[in-house]
């Protein structure tokens, strides 16, 4: 497992496919903060104006809109992180070995983390430049509340990549599990759902509980349960998409 991780991690600081992704979000994100301060508009839930909002205020703001750019960075460095190792053949070299398979996996999602840790600290780096040059404002807020939302934003992001890494370990294809990966990161899926239950039943049920609706939901972490269900939500998805790639990885045929 240890020596798995030192080599992923030594292929992760050494990406440079990595570093531009972070490179290439930070430049739009405050190009993102330049044209919201050109066409300013009042957050729809709150009704507060653009350049009053406070960091987490314009966290949650940036990671409601459809698309997701997060995620679709996200989605791209995982598939490309683990299609590079197995398109290169370094997989032979343990793949006959079941539990090395799972070490394998496990040391993928930790270095999931590490990316996903990068690009948090991205958003809030560039938003705080773009809103202290464009808006005069640095101000972050609640401290508690802004913990909250990023220790749950890093927990349902990464339940999403693994996710993704779920999709392409079992396609083994690039073309494949960009395709699949697109479509989750713009939520296809929980879109036509949640339009389907409003439907039907005037309000939505399952919806509410879907990994992408609820990275993507405005939440209100002043109330203690709020944070609770969110991170719980994380977990439960976690432990399931990490259960079905060792799992699939430990039964994978060797030819």
């Amino acid at each position: 497992m240890i020596n798995l991780f030192k080599m992923d991690f030594h292929r992760f600081i050494k990406n440079k496919v990595m570093y531009a992704l972070l490179l290439i979000y930070s430049a739009f994100q405050i190009f993102g903060v330049f044209m919201m301060s050109v066409y300013e508009e009042p957050m729809a839930e709150s009704g507060v104006q653009t350049s009053q909002m406070n960091a987490s205020e314009f966290i949650q703001s940036v990671l409601s809109q459809t698309p997701s750019w997060m995620l679709l960075y996200i989605m791209v460095f995982t598939v490309y992180f683990y299609m590079s190792e197995l398109n290169a053949g370094f997989y032979k070299n343990y793949i006959t070995m079941k539990h090395a398979r799972i070490n394998s996996v496990l040391s993928k999602i930790i270095i999931q983390a590490f990316f996903i840790l990068l690009m948090l600290l991205t958003l809030i780096i560039s938003d705080l430049i773009g809103r202290s040059i464009f808006f005069g404002n640095n101000a972050i807020g609640d401290f508690g509340f802004f913990l909250k939302l990023i220790s749950s934003q890093f927990m349902l992001q990464w339940a999403f990549s693994v996710l993704i890494l779920c999709v392409a370990i079992i396609t083994k294809k690039l073309l494949g599990s960009l395709i699949i990966g697109l479509a989750v990161a713009l939520n296809l899926f929980g879109m036509i759902l949640s339009s389907l239950e409003t439907v039907l039943f005037d309000k939505t049920y399952v919806s509410d509980y879907l990994l992408v609706n609820t990275i993507m939901r405005i939440k209100d972490f002043h109330e203690l349960n709020e944070w609770i269900t969110v991170l719980s939500i994380a977990l439960v998805f976690l432990v399931i998409f990490i259960g079905i790639a060792a799992r699939y990885r430990w039964r994978e045929d060797l030819r």
